[in-house]
């Protein structure tokens, strides 16, 4: 089944900072609820390009996603965009500006589920 979400937040922080909280996904289950674990796998180079980390996802239905996403490209305070395998497989992308002292985060996912039990539900 494929899906397609896009989010956007508005955060009252400079886009730097903003920016390293999304960047340095390492960090993102101490902050956000529904990641469960994030796992470093590559390194990748100086500008992220190659890093392969594994998350493990958690939402409001009794089942656990996880998957790896390969950072492809990455353009410091702008965006940075990932190919994903495992669970679902697909292109992720987020995007940062800033106007005043809001920075907006765009998350687009395009994704499709790849556990045969999972596509059968839906």
């Amino acid at each position: 089944m494929n899906y397609r979400f896009v989010t956007i937040w508005y955060i009252e922080a400079p886009i730097e900072s903003v920016c390293k909280a999304i960047c340095h996904s390492l960090s993102w289950p101490l902050w956000w609820c529904n990641v469960e674990h994030v796992e470093e796998l590559a390194r990748g180079d100086l500008q992220g390009i190659g890093n392969v980390r594994r998350y493990t996802w958690r939402g409001r239905l009794p089942y656990r996603l996880i998957f790896d996403v390969c950072i492809i490209r990455s353009e410091p305070l702008a965006d940075i965009e990932g190919i994903a395998s495992g669970d679902v497989e697909g292109k992720g992308h987020w995007s940062f500006t800033a106007a005043g002292t809001v920075t907006a985060a765009r998350c687009e996912w395009q994704v499709r589920t790849t556990p045969a039990w999972m596509n059968l539900l839906t």
